[in-house]
């Protein structure tokens, strides 16, 4: 097996697991899955395989979690291997403390041929990392197909330090903001990007044998950025001006309200009234007086859709069968409502044979009461908290009976929450695409990534993941990580899922 090349590898799994190419059903006929033939991911960085091996690992993913295809990390840009020994699981192996290790940033060999229509190039195979030279795909493709599972990868945007730092050229693919001074996530609309994605979904298809992919975008657009994260108005490169033209937007009127937008909620934000008409109407009158910002943020959402799109026909041309996600974020999807109106699920569906849509119930407890209290520095000023949750609450269309109090929201949500929004996704894909519940699990309190363990109430955890099924789900992602999901958690969700699959009666 170790004198095989890459393709004669692919091809030999390919006579073995039988039409790899066979011709598969498209994504706007794609059926919703039966409860006993659901789909049952997992997050799982690479590293994991080789801290546990690769053997015990999906071993225990298997006949513990019921997990039907290991979403692999095959890149580390985002810079999330970082988890702090207190936050991690235990499974029966040995834990390791990752903030303190030098591990791989990508795990996998990428061919040069395919990114010669673009400069941006991946960060090149490094020698003083642990487990340096681990071709993780090659290595899992077997044993995977051994237990009768799917290899499928999970891939997010990169951006930030980690991308400056590892990928070649990454200035060159940045947003700008309206002064022109570069940011740190890609330009939806920059073809060095868009080449370099199409380029390293090309190669990973091509020359391992993938079954599917989960692709995401963990950012707002233009108006949630500056709401949320107090963020840059963006983004104003040669590219985004020119589409903006080209849909019959001033791109200076754009930029002048984003400025003006900007500059307004940073003045609630350092304590200011909001004048007698209150803060919002004082946001509102900014959007209305400057139209050209909601066509801005319209744009920036239908330009992540068009990356999805290439996304999905590069892979589509190599490998009908595979299935092609979208991943939605729970600040994108539960909090952000410029997200909701700009990216509405229905849409989601010409691109993506699923939606992957995160409902982590417990951690968005405490992550909603953050959310509120960010947005009462500007636009809810006036607003009490208790007055904030309500609204809240009342425009998302959350029950309040069966939602926690204010002073229950540290304590997290429970399976009505997850019910609620999956049945919103389902619904809005009308079969059109499949919907996946990213369920959490033990996601630790805290700042950053979480340094307080905080494990999952078991019949909550239970409960959450037969009422996604109940909701329409056609499958569960079992999330965060799987280095921080702790051994009966992975049992209860196995349990969750093959009890869902038995008939009543």
């Amino acid at each position: 097996m170790e004198n095989l090349d890459r393709r004669q590898f692919l091809s030999l799994l390919a006579a073995v697991a039988g039409g790899i190419g066979s011709t598969a059903t498209p994504a706007s006929a794609a059926p919703a899955a039966k409860v006993n033939d659901a789909f049952v991911g997992i997050h799982i960085a690479a590293h994991s395989f080789y801290d546990e091996g690769i053997d015990y690992c999906l071993d225990l993913l298997k006949d513990h979690a019921a997990v039907t295809a290991p979403m692999v990390s095959p890149y580390a840009y985002y810079g999330a291997m970082i988890r702090p020994l207190a936050a991690m699981g235990d499974h029966g192996v040995p834990k390791r403390d990752n903030s303190k290790r030098k591990l791989p940033v990508v795990w996998v060999r990428h061919n040069e041929k395919y990114f010669a229509d673009t400069a941006l190039r991946h960060a090149a195979p490094e020698k003083d990392v642990e487990y340096a030279g681990r071709d993780v795909l090659m290595e899992l493709a077997e044993p995977i197909r051994k237990r009768g599972m799917k290899l499928h990868v999970r891939i997010y945007e990169p951006g930030g330090q980690n991308a400056a730092k590892f990928i070649a050229n990454w200035s060159k693919a940045v947003e700008m903001d309206a002064s022109g001074a570069p940011l740190g996530k890609p330009c939806l609309n920059n073809p060095e990007f868009r080449a370099w994605t199409v380029a390293t979904v090309k190669d990973l298809f091509e020359n391992y044998p993938i079954d599917g992919i989960q692709y995401g975008a963990e950012r707002c657009g233009p108006i949630g950025n500056m709401l949320m994260w107090n963020g840059a108005p963006n983004c104003f490169c040669p590219f985004c001006m020119a589409r903006a033209k080209g849909k019959g937007i001033d791109p200076e009127r754009a930029r002048q309200g984003m400025l003006e937008l900007h500059g307004y909620l940073e003045v609630l934000r350092q304590g200011v009234a909001g004048g007698p008409e209150g803060t919002l109407v004082g946001f509102l009158r900014i959007l209305i007086m400057y139209p050209e910002i909601l066509a801005w943020e319209r744009q920036w959402h239908l330009a992540n859709g068009e990356v999805h799109q290439l996304i999905y026909d590069a892979i589509k041309r190599i490998r009908t069968t595979a299935e092609v996600g979208r991943h939605v974020s729970q600040v994108e999807g539960s909090f952000d409502p410029f997200y909701r109106a700009g990216a509405p699920y229905g849409e989601m569906a010409s691109y993506c044979d699923y939606v992957k849509m995160i409902v982590y119930h417990e951690i968005f407890g405490p992550r909603l009461l953050g959310y509120i209290e960010t947005v009462r520095k500007t636009v809810l000023k006036e607003l009490p908290l208790q007055q904030s949750l309500d609204l809240f609450y009342a425009i998302c269309g959350h029950d309040p009976k069966q939602q926690p109090t204010l002073d229950k929201l540290p304590d997290g949500f429970g399976p009505e929450y997850v019910h609620r929004e999956v049945k919103r996704c389902a619904d809005a894909l009308k079969g059109k695409a499949r919907t996946y519940a990213g369920i959490g699990l033990d996601i630790p309190r805290g700042g950053g990534w979480g340094t307080q363990p905080w494990p999952s109430d078991q019949e909550k955890l239970y409960n959450a993941v037969r009422r996604s099924f109940d909701a329409g789900a056609a499958g569960i992602v079992i999330s965060r990580e799987y280095e921080e999901n702790r051994l009966d958690s992975l049992k209860v969700v196995g349990r969750a899922v093959r009890d869902a699959a038995t008939p009543h009666g």
